[in-house]
């Protein structure tokens, strides 16, 4: 399985890698989300602009994880739902999940792609090819070195 990622302009000028998800509603319905590809976070989390559509699904504060980073913990909710995928033949993956999503706007204005869903996968990422990709079975990445 391959699902292709990309690298997307942001605002302040720097590309950096994402990938183009949906997330399962309380509805059941998909809502589309992108994900900064963040290889050192720990936990996916979205930003606090989804609260509103994943409130329905947040856990009890006490079977929840604690949230931080580099500037300490972060107020969010964690909400247990799905994430998909597309894959490179068109059909949909799902990733179920305990997912964090942002209180305070100021936290993050982009949704993270942390390890709890990337340690699923190969994850290949290069700037010089601006290749972004998920892999699984059959799927699989080879580095060829030089004699």
């Amino acid at each position: 399985m391959r699902v292709e990622g990309r690298w997307h302009l942001f605002d302040d000028g720097i590309l950096r890698p994402v990938v183009d998800t949906f997330v399962q509603t309380p509805e059941g319905t998909w809502q589309a989300a992108m994900l900064l590809l963040d290889a050192g976070a720990d936990r996916t989390v979205f930003e606090a602009r989804l609260l509103t559509v994943l409130q329905k699904l947040a856990v009890p504060a006490d079977e929840a994880p604690e949230l931080g980073g580099v500037g300490g913990k972060a107020a969010c909710i964690f909400a247990r739902t799905r994430l998909g995928f597309v894959r490179d033949d068109g059909q949909l993956v799902n990733v179920q999940g305990l997912f964090g999503v942002f209180t305070n706007l100021t936290s993050s204005d982009v949704s993270i792609l942390g390890r709890d869903v990337t340690n699923n996968f190969d994850v290949v990422y290069s700037f010089p090819r601006r290749e972004v990709m998920l892999l699984a079975p059959p799927h699989s990445y080879q580095i060829h070195l030089p004699s």
